[in-house]
């Protein structure tokens, strides 16, 4: 993939953004996996389609590392926040037509529209952080 996202709409983008099948094409299937938790290659995903890596860390590496070694998926928790991001993320992408670059200095640089917070780190802290980041998009 060149790191650009490819299917239609904004919940078909963000089950992109992690890595799942094209099966998983609305809400509901989207948050079904979640809840029962995210493959690592949705982390791996995430990486590869930011084409750079973070500052932050998205999930704690051990956290990562441990699950992708058992070849099971990640907590439901951790998996919720990589959804959180996951919807930021595809946000940012739409209102910068999809350059990387854009959307990584808008994620990474603090906002005074955030109360000076990161937007990135403010849509990992939570879904209301999420929620948060979007609007401002949204504006």
């Amino acid at each position: 993939m060149d790191g650009k996202l490819t299917r239609a709409t904004e919940v078909e983008r963000v089950s992109e953004l992690l890595g799942l099948p094209e099966e998983i094409n609305d809400r509901d299937s989207l948050i079904a996996q979640v809840t029962t938790g995210l493959p690592t290659k949705s982390v791996e995903k995430i990486l590869e389609v930011m084409n750079s890596q973070p500052v932050l860390n998205l999930i704690p590496e051990r956290a990562f590392r441990r699950a992708k070694a058992g070849k099971i998926p990640l907590s439901p928790d951790r998996s919720k926040v990589l959804y959180d991001f996951a919807r930021a993320y595809v946000a940012a992408d739409k209102t910068h037509s999809g350059n990387g670059a854009l959307v990584m200095r808008f994620l990474e640089k603090p906002n005074p529209d955030l109360g000076g917070a990161a937007p990135m780190a403010l849509a990992i802290s939570s879904p209301a952080g999420a929620d948060a980041v979007i609007e401002l998009l949204s504006r």
